[in-house]
């Protein structure tokens, strides 16, 4: 299968550490990690930026929304970040390291499939030849019957890792899963 099937990796699969992005900057100092935090956010931002202000507030919800979707809907991914599936997480997020220079929750990419083989490109620069990509060798994963959703795709690795993915839609993922099948 040659088309390319736009996705982006599961929402619940955690997000690689900072330092483990190509070209990624210096580990950031405690200073600049306390101003990260939601209420120091909300105080700062509150007299200028009321958005600004209720979008820090709302982060702690979010989270707890996003661990809560982790346990119903299961995780999206198992193995260390030297697994292959790890390798596969850290090529998409390295993408859009490498393009936009900020961190994204669940990145987009454009699968293709072969019996046996997943390849995963940068969703910008189609048709470009020189455009980054990364090639697994993988097959698909048995999701238990409570975790399965239509438009979730597992691929499962030789080292035992597995990845999920969130195709755009249901066509979509069917399409990934018959070429994975072959």
């Amino acid at each position: 299968m040659s088309t390319e099937i736009m996705g982006k990796l599961s929402p619940y699969a955690r997000r690689p550490p900072r330092a483990m992005l190509p070209g990624s900057p210096a580990e950031r100092r405690l200073r600049a990690w306390s101003t990260e935090f939601f209420l120091f956010r909300f105080l700062i931002a509150a007299p200028d930026d009321l958005p600004g202000a209720l979008s820090a507030l709302l982060d702690p919800f979010e989270r707890a929304l996003r661990l809560l979707g982790r346990l119903l809907h299961g995780p999206g991914r198992r193995g260390d970040w030297d697994s292959e599936a790890g390798r596969l997480a850290l090529a998409l997020h390295g993408f859009h390291w490498t393009h936009r220079q900020a961190e994204t929750a669940d990145p987009p990419g454009a699968f293709t499939a072969e019996p046996g083989k997943v390849t995963v490109r940068s969703p910008w620069g189609r048709g470009d030849a020189a455009r980054e990509e990364y090639a697994a060798a993988c097959t698909l994963r048995r999701v238990p019957r409570l975790r399965r959703r239509p438009a979730r795709v597992d691929l499962a690795f030789a080292d035992g890792s597995w990845l999920a993915l969130a195709m755009n839609t249901r066509e979509d993922a069917a399409r990934l899963r018959a070429g994975l099948a072959g």
